[in-house]
């Protein structure tokens, strides 16, 4: 008599016990897919910048794809991602000009962005509606930042004299100085940000990764 009331004992206890178990079982793994996709996030954002870095010219639909492809594991299309996607892609070249507009005399009636950080060349792909830079984009302007033919190319003198072009809440190379060590002004910085889903157990939370070389 004394074993089956330990049997049923034991199995009352576990019975109270295991939704908490349950759910500790389920949030672990929950919380453990969540950091699967945000180290998946990363890594795209790691060798999109890497590509970026080295010239790839990310207007055009056959290097995004290489991008999409990479993020199969996050549900983008190997197609390419669109403005409908679950992902984005943001990639910027910027550089810093000094008090001396990087020794350039500004014509008549211009100002230069000096102490300041400005997009070089700025394009995105996918859906921007997921979620905005944090460094901002350049705006379409009249007679227009870009260069054309279209590459994400902004025109010298728009980098140089157009307040639009200015990076915002960029810090993390400080100030560069002309002829101290370290970053230099007109020395540019290649930045990759990349959003997108990761996992609709979450509600949907769009995660977030930047890299930059």
């Amino acid at each position: 008599m004394r074993k089956q009331r330990k049997r049923g004992g034991a199995v009352v206890e576990f019975a109270l016990l295991s939704p908490f178990l349950i759910g500790l079982i389920v949030g672990t793994m929950t919380v453990g897919i969540q950091l699967v996709k945000e180290l998946e996030l990363t890594q795209v954002a790691r060798d999109t910048g890497s590509m970026y870095s080295r010239g790839v010219d990310f207007t055009i639909s056959a290097n995004q794809q290489v991008v999409a492809r990479m993020a199969q594991e996050l549900g983008w299309p190997a197609s390419g991602i669109t403005s409908s996607s679950s992902g984005v892609v943001y990639v910027s070249r910027i550089e810093y000009i000094d008090g001396s507009c990087n020794g350039i005399t500004p014509p008549n009636g211009k100002t230069c962005n000096t102490n300041s950080w400005v997009f070089v060349n700025s394009s995105s792909f996918g859906n921007t509606n997921l979620r905005t830079s944090n460094f901002g984009a350049p705006p379409p302007c009249t007679p227009g930042c870009y260069a054309t033919p279209y590459n994400g190319d902004l025109n010298l003198a728009d980098s140089l004299y157009n307040s639009q072009a200015v990076v915002q809440n960029f810090h993390y190379l400080g100030t560069p100085v002309s002829g101290n060590a370290g970053f230099q002004p007109g020395q540019v910085a290649n930045l990759v940000e990349v959003a997108g889903t990761i996992g609709p157990w979450n509600g949907g939370k769009t995660g977030y990764a930047f890299a930059m070389f």
